[in-house]
């Protein structure tokens, strides 16, 4: 009887160390999903989102699966379950967080009937994410923003003081009133444009600032002075981090060009270059 109440003993104090001994984790999302990639044999979409831990995510760690619930944004009625696993990473003894990210996967052999693909607007639901683990306990901390499109107002466009035509790109500004929530980190959108021969502007969304620098690609067509640049309301604009665009409103003025820019001028300014680095060399 008394080793029965020995071993007994034994287990409790077992079980209470594993519960003290729970690594707690906080893993803060600095992105939305990216790098989609879809396996037509193993019927897997796999992807990442880029996070930060304050912790050591040792091997033992990396193993806990993490279920995220994904879903269209074109259609949030249905749900995608991924199984997600922390990227091990060691976190440096002056630093408050390590860079890492998530390594995620949808088995979509159940979805025969819907269209998956690395090209579409795939989003994580705002609920928190479950896991099972007696080894770690997480606390995630920004998830619920992944899913929500970045919505600004009061839109207006201007020419750029500097630069408007270089790298086979015309450059403008947009800046806007408000901003719903500011994206988890600064990114890269591409922005539908009214203009006669583009239709596209890739523009840098910043963090903490209203100031958005946009270009639009005349390597192929020119853009001439005198044109115009109009920018209409638009939803779920796909940005590079993952995250979605939204612009509630028309913009409230429409650029003029005021300048001629085409890949010619590239062209001038190249050969210019080589003849005058020929001068000197010889």
């Amino acid at each position: 009887m008394n080793l029965l109440f020995f071993v007994f003993n034994i287990f409790l104090l077992l079980l209470y160390t594993n519960e003290e001994d729970k690594t707690a984790v906080t893993i803060k999302a600095t992105s939305g999903i990216i790098k989609k990639e879809k396996n037509s044999k193993t019927k897997i979409l796999s992807f990442i989102i880029p996070c930060q831990v304050d912790k050591n995510i040792t091997n033992k760690i990396s193993i806990v699966d993490i279920t995220f619930n994904t879903k269209k944004a074109e259609d949030t009625s249905k749900v995608f379950p991924s199984i997600c696993n922390l990227h091990s990473v060691r976190l440096d003894s002056d630093e408050e967080f390590a860079n890492t990210y998530l390594s995620c996967q949808l088995n979509y052999t159940n979805y025969k009937d819907e269209t998956i693909d690395e090209d579409m607007n795939l989003i994580i639901d705002g609920d928190t994410p479950s896991y099972t683990s007696t080894i770690v306990e997480f606390t995630f901390v920004k998830f619920d923003k992944i899913g929500l499109a970045i919505e600004i107002r009061g839109l207006y466009l201007f020419n750029s003081n500097s630069d408007i035509c270089s790298n086979n790109y015309y450059h403008f500004k947009m800046n806007f009133t408000s901003m719903n929530e500011q994206p988890l980190e600064s990114t890269v959108c591409n922005i539908g444009i009214n203009n006669d021969k583009h239709d596209t502007a890739r523009c840098a969304i910043p963090l903490g600032n209203y100031d958005i620098i946009c270009s639009i690609d005349v390597s192929e067509e020119k853009i001439e002075k005198g044109e115009k640049i109009e920018i209409k309301s638009q939803e779920l604009i796909k940005c590079e981090n993952g995250q979605l665009l939204k612009i509630n409103d028309d913009a409230q003025n429409i650029l003029e060009i005021n300048e001629d820019c085409d890949k010619s001028i590239f062209i001038v300014f190249n050969i210019f270059y080589l003849f005058f680095l020929f001068l000197i060399l010889f």
